[in-house]
């Protein structure tokens, strides 16, 4: 129906996760080659510029290596947005433009985030759940910055969360958490869960995805009470009709 495209646009390649926010019915895209987070209309078509750039040093959006901003995440509620950095969070103002300072950032030993992490918001319980490499939920305070501490975590043998920082979801109507777990398989905790403990629901998909390391990205469709699920290796959509998760 439309490609949005072409130099005018500023989009390169190495994204790895954009929102579209519909409250405000604008496409949100980071841009690692150009470190930058990009606003575009939602009906934006062709070669068509981005009505926001948010980029330059005060930004503090660096890197195209190992600290590259490949994804990031919304709060349609509270009108921000997080943009995962080494170590860290960025988090600016859902209408900031130029080269402006971050509103937040979570960064520190204290927190628990090391290399680049996955971060979800959940506005309905003004939490933050962030997904790491060390196998494991951080949950904070929504609006926590500086070197704070986790509010919980959930850990251990018996979470297995897969290592890689691919993209969790949170239904925040109801504090579900869904995740990637190890040997292939989807999990869901409750945004009150702390410690060792095993997920709500497990569903196995490991003969589908085709690895051992869960989803690589997941996607919540609350009105047809379904969740979709992607395997980068198997170029495969995979859509489950879940409805405990949404009632």
């Amino acid at each position: 129906m439309r490609a949005l495209e072409g130099q005018k646009t500023l989009l390169t390649r190495t994204v790895h996760g954009f929102k579209y926010d519909e409250m405000h019915d604008e496409i949100v895209v980071p841009s690692p080659l150009t470190q930058a987070i990009l606003v575009f209309k939602g009906d934006a078509h062709g070669e068509e510029p981005p009505i926001r750039v948010i980029q330059g040093p005060q930004t503090q959006i660096i890197g195209t290596g190992p600290s590259g901003n490949d994804k990031l995440s919304l709060d349609e509620v509270n009108g921000e947005y997080y943009l995962p950095i080494l170590d860290g969070v960025l988090v600016f103002d859902r209408t900031a433009n130029g080269n402006v300072p971050p509103k937040r950032i979570l960064k520190g030993p204290e927190t628990g985030i090391l290399g680049i992490a996955a971060v979800e918001p959940d506005p309905v319980h003004n939490r933050l759940v962030i997904k790491g490499e060390r196998n494991s939920l951080l949950i904070f305070d929504r609006t926590a910055s500086g070197n704070a501490k986790p509010l919980s975590v959930i850990q251990g043998p018996q979470v297995r969360i897969a290592g890689l920082p691919h993209q969790h979801r949170i239904y925040s109507p109801k504090g579900w958490i869904v995740v990637g777990i190890n040997g292939g398989a989807l999990g869901v905790w409750s945004i009150d869960d702390k410690g060792d403990v095993p997920p709500r629901w497990k569903i196995p998909v490991r003969q589908l995805v085709g690895k051992g390391e869960g989803a690589s990205s997941i996607a919540l469709d609350p009105v047809h009470k379904e969740l979709l699920c992607s395997s980068g290796s198997g170029n495969r959509l995979i859509t489950f009709y879940f409805p405990e998760l949404f009632e």
